[in-house]
């Protein structure tokens, strides 16, 4: 793929349901106009998670966290002490009815509780049990998984990772890149730390600590490239140049950030299409009634997006579990 990014049409459509219009950008293949060879749907699990499938049948997740269990204490600040207790029931019930696959790559950003909790359940499961699961983290990550069970079979599968590595799978690539987390208004983290060697069991949320933050963007032959991050923050020189379709930007605690989202899409080019993400409460049920699930999604979230946003670029608000389709694009 090379050449100027140009407009691309594309639908934000829920299975089975009428599809709604949208405005995507992307990078144009080059010498050609009209559909992908290669169409990308996103669709958004919650918080940072999402899962990205390549061509109809083929699956990639990023921070897939479906339990959404209680994190806060009375006065609504998250809290490190509060036990960590998975949802089994749900995990299964979203896994079953949402995804599109059994996922080839598990990209995971770093190792709070809201970003890889359910991974040893995801990659465990009896149906997926047959296909070939790879998880992409750095060496903290790995340890946790491990210390919450992920089976051994899944964990000799995993690719660790630091952050400058550039690789190659069948269709696709994906670059990693040393990002940074999220800062509270005191400049402070949720749960930092590093793990050197496995940990026990993990019990509390705060026990699932950072371990390094890490980006990526996932570039899909003859189809769209998509930056994902997992947490409001980012490192401006590792990801100034790169010029990715589609930017699914963290709109969490970003107050102690200096001007981070004009920072980070200066940094990237002034992407076609942004999506917000990390915009949710972290607990609301994703089996919600819609007004409710709606109603835990920051409102400023977009609008600040847009405010930002250069005049060639387009911000599209996502919806729970409902697929935002790249299919289109014209020179």
């Amino acid at each position: 793929m090379t050449g100027r990014r140009t407009v691309l049409k594309g639908v934000l459509a829920a299975s089975g349901a009428a599809a709604e219009p949208g405005v995507l950008a992307a990078r144009p293949l080059a010498g050609r106009a009209g559909p992908y060879t290669t169409p990308v749907q996103l669709r958004w699990l919650g918080v940072a998670g999402w899962e990205i499938v390549i061509g109809g049948d083929r699956s990639i997740l990023f921070d897939p966290y479906l339990s959404r269990m209680p994190c806060r204490d009375r006065g609504g600040m998250l809290d490190p002490t509060l036990p960590l207790r998975p949802d089994p029931a749900m995990v299964e019930r979203v896994a079953a009815q949402h995804l599109a696959a059994a996922p080839e790559l598990v990209l995971l950003s770093h190792g709070h509780f809201d970003h890889v909790a359910d991974v040893p359940q995801l990659v465990a499961r009896p149906a997926w049990r047959q296909a070939r699961i790879r998880t992409v983290c750095d060496e903290t990550v790995r340890y946790l998984l491990t210390a919450m069970g992920a089976p051994r079979s899944r964990m000799d599968d995993v690719i660790q990772v630091r952050g400058g590595e550039y690789l190659q799978f069948d269709g696709y690539t994906v670059e990693v890149f040393r990002s940074l987390h999220s800062q509270l208004a005191d400049h402070g983290c949720f749960a930092p730390g590093r793990r050197l060697t496995p940990p026990r069991r993990p019990t509390v949320l705060g026990d699932l600590v950072e371990g390094e933050t890490l980006a990526y963007l996932v570039s899909v032959d003859d189809g769209p490239s998509v930056l994902l991050m997992g947490a409001s923050n980012f490192v401006e020189r590792e990801l100034a140049g790169i010029r990715p379709d589609v930017v699914l930007v963290p709109m969490s605690s970003h107050g102690a950030v200096h001007r981070y989202v004009e920072r980070l899409l200066t940094a990237v080019g002034n992407p076609p299409l942004l999506i917000p993400t990390h915009h949710d409460d972290l607990d609301t049920p994703l089996v919600a009634n819609p007004a409710r699930l709606a109603a835990s999604v920051q409102p400023t979230a977009a609008k600040e997006l847009s405010r930002a946003a250069a005049s060639g670029s387009r911000v599209l608000s996502p919806r729970h579990l409902r697929p935002v389709a790249v299919t289109t694009a014209l020179s």
